[in-house]
């Protein structure tokens, strides 16, 4: 089974599903990941340019962790995704749609709320629409003159800051869950402004959180091996699973509940 993510940053996918990931390609299927930005604003410390340089082998590496089959970056600017035209990106995610032929699609979801950043608002749209509309031979035609043939995205797995409507939970517990953490330890910068931002708005508060402020932001794993477990434990506690992911789910255009007889569970 080929599965397509669709995201922004390159430490979003690990965060939001890194152990479903994790968990697909333990299985054997084949995961690519498309990163819309360079990745160059998360930093307190490095230059726009050292931050371009690493735009790719952070995630590469944090790839060959999970088991990737490749990883792409668009190069948008960091934090200016709403720049760019909404049929444009559409037509970029369709056209990876198109080639990879994708059974799943993950990506940010457009309808839940609290979302402060612009390329997370960004992308959520464009692909939320790239995988409802691929199949419709009108959308972006160049692409379909050009070789490539509609492809109907069955099933889109969507994640969020503050995720509603849930309606699939995907078990992490064991090596997924490991995984997710070492591949986002690889992601150098973005788990040191991790802390660093924590500290930040700390530092702003009436009080100390002495085991966060004493860190240097360096020497992050513990933290962020502790936030992954934390949260994977709270959703987790939710289904009765030690470790858990949850999406909002969206397949076959909604026709499962037409079926006779119901719909096979899936198997991870």
């Amino acid at each position: 089974m080929n599965v397509l993510v669709l995201t922004a940053h390159g430490d979003d996918m690990e965060f939001f599903a890194g152990g479903t990931i994790a968990k697909l390609c333990l299985l054997g299927h084949q995961v690519h990941l498309v990163l819309a930005t360079d990745n160059t604003k998360g930093t307190f410390e490095l230059t726009r340019d050292e931050m371009f340089a690493v735009r790719l082998s952070e995630p590469e590496a944090a790839g060959r962790v999970l088991g990737l089959a490749s990883v792409e970056c668009l190069d948008y600017a960091d934090g200016e995704l709403a720049d760019v035209p909404l049929n444009v990106l559409r037509g970029q995610f369709m056209e990876r749609i198109r080639h990879l032929q994708p059974e799943i699609v993950f990506t940010f979801d457009p309808w839940a709320p609290y979302e402060n950043h612009q390329d997370h608002r960004s992308v959520a749209w464009a692909a939320m629409e790239a995988a409802s509309f691929s199949h419709f031979p009108l959308y972006h035609p160049d692409q379909v003159a050009a070789g490539l043939a509609p492809w109907l995205v069955p099933q889109t797995y969507f994640f969020a800051k503050n995720p509603r409507d849930t309606n699939r939970v995907v078990d992490i517990s064991g090596e997924p869950i490991e995984r997710k953490i070492r591949a986002l330890w690889e992601h150098t910068n973005q788990m040191a402004l991790t802390v660093a931002e924590a500290q930040a708005q700390i530092a702003s508060a009436p009080f100390d959180v002495p085991t966060i402020t004493s860190l240097d932001p360096r020497d992050y794993r513990e933290f962020i091996a502790n936030r992954v477990r934390t949260g994977a434990a709270a959703v987790g506690k939710k289904y009765g699973l030690e470790y858990a992911e949850h999406f909002r789910r969206t397949r076959w255009g909604g026709t499962e509940r037409l079926a006779e007889g119901g719909v096979p569970e899936d198997e991870w």
